[in-house]
């Protein structure tokens, strides 16, 4: 059989950190999910399992149920097998109980559910968020014939307790799937092998936010009693990007601004323009005063669909002179100073460069908790 699985699109999301651009920001993760519909027709998908928060929350799939129950009605020759998440329980306020259901779709309730689809000889168990929160509940083992087995469950996979229906290696072995189909965490997973059930987190298909950088996608492939076949195919409609820039070498605003969309064209190439930047500056400049931070952002405002920058820039310090000082911050500056000079090559200068930096910063109280 030929399976899509995805999962945590949350279609709605409020997204507040991207200010005037958010309401536009929706309705691409909804076109995200309308291209996720175009390729199950492409990739002649006869099964898309969704593992659960297709939407935000209910508030929201009550304004975007329509435009994406049309998209699944539409896409006739695919069965789309859905079990609930946190963000969207199928409580009295869902979309899934308050809107006509498309007849190829398929929504699990609460308590673990089975259908078959003799046709295809394939099988399919699931079991919905009612709540914002679900314990674990054990199911029967699914039956070993010559029908394959799917498994959708929204679950916090190696947990051995939480709200979030935890879920263990011991109950994936038990469980009698071929593929479980996991939602909930936004990160990708391989598709692995626990006993007879290959399974895996697909990942978000749309970053949310800058805690979920890179391409995003889904899962497509073949499935079959003799194995699982599944490749990543990306399908965001932008990325999120986090990058530092060591400015130490920019002259000026202009010469700094080049350095950042040079690089970030050579590492996205020609579209590098629509991703969403996060940009921290480091480096000490010669004349840390000719590069304006504020009239940078704007000009980099002006070419890049969406940007925010952290400004790191320190003013090159005589660290020579910092290093005679009778302090605690004095003798620190003198050992870094020592280690630097004995370094054996440029790599483990610059890592010991840019902890002497660092740890200068921390003396005045400006780094974070776990910072890099």
């Amino acid at each position: 059989m030929k399976l899509l699985h995805t999962a945590d699109l949350h279609i709605g999301a409020e997204l507040a950190y991207l200010e005037n651009l958010r309401e536009g920001r929706k309705y691409e993760v909804l076109e995200t999910f309308k291209n996720i519909c175009t390729l199950c027709v492409k990739e002649n998908v006869e099964f898309c399992l969704i593992s659960g928060d297709l939407f935000d929350s209910n508030a929201a799939a009550n304004e975007f149920a329509e435009p994406v129950f049309r998209y699944i009605r539409d896409t006739k020759n695919t069965n789309f097998l859905y079990v609930a998440g946190n963000h969207d329980p199928l409580n009295a306020s869902s979309a899934f109980k308050k809107f006509e259901l498309p007849e190829n779709l398929i929504v699990f309730g609460e308590d673990y559910e089975t259908v078959e689809f003799p046709e295809y000889k394939v099988r399919a168990t699931g079991r919905s968020f009612s709540h914002s929160s679900m314990e674990f509940c054990e199911m029967e083992k699914m039956p070993q014939d010559n029908f394959i087995n799917l498994l959708l469950l929204h679950a916090d996979f190696g947990a051995s307790d939480g709200a979030y229906n935890p879920i263990t290696s011991a109950f994936v072995e038990n469980c009698g799937a071929d593929y479980l189909a996991l939602g909930h965490i936004h990160k990708r997973t391989a598709v692995e092998k626990i006993g007879n059930t290959w399974l895996s987190y697909c990942g978000c298909p749309d970053g949310q936010g800058f805690d979920e950088v890179g391409e995003k996608g889904v899962y497509v492939g073949i499935l079959n009693k003799d194995g699982c076949r599944l490749h990543f195919t990306p399908c965001s409609s932008r990325i999120h990007v986090v990058k530092k820039f060591d400015l130490s070498d920019a002259k000026n605003t202009e010469d700094a601004k080049k350095t950042i969309l040079d690089a970030l064209l050579f590492e996205h190439g020609e579209n590098y323009d629509r991703n969403l930047y996060k940009l921290t500056l480091v480096g000490t400049p010669e004349n840390l005063s000719d590069i304006k931070v504020p009239e940078l952002l704007t000009e980099l405002k002006s070419k890049l669909y969406f940007v925010k920058i952290k400004n790191r820039l320190k003013q090159k310090l005589d660290l020579d002179l910092l290093s005679k000082e009778i302090s605690l911050k004095g003798l620190f500056v003198n050992r870094m100073l020592e280690k630097i000079k004995v370094a054996e090559d440029d790599a483990d200068k610059k890592q010991l460069i840019d902890a002497l930096y660092l740890g200068l910063d921390a003396f005045d109280g400006e780094v974070a908790y776990n910072e890099d």
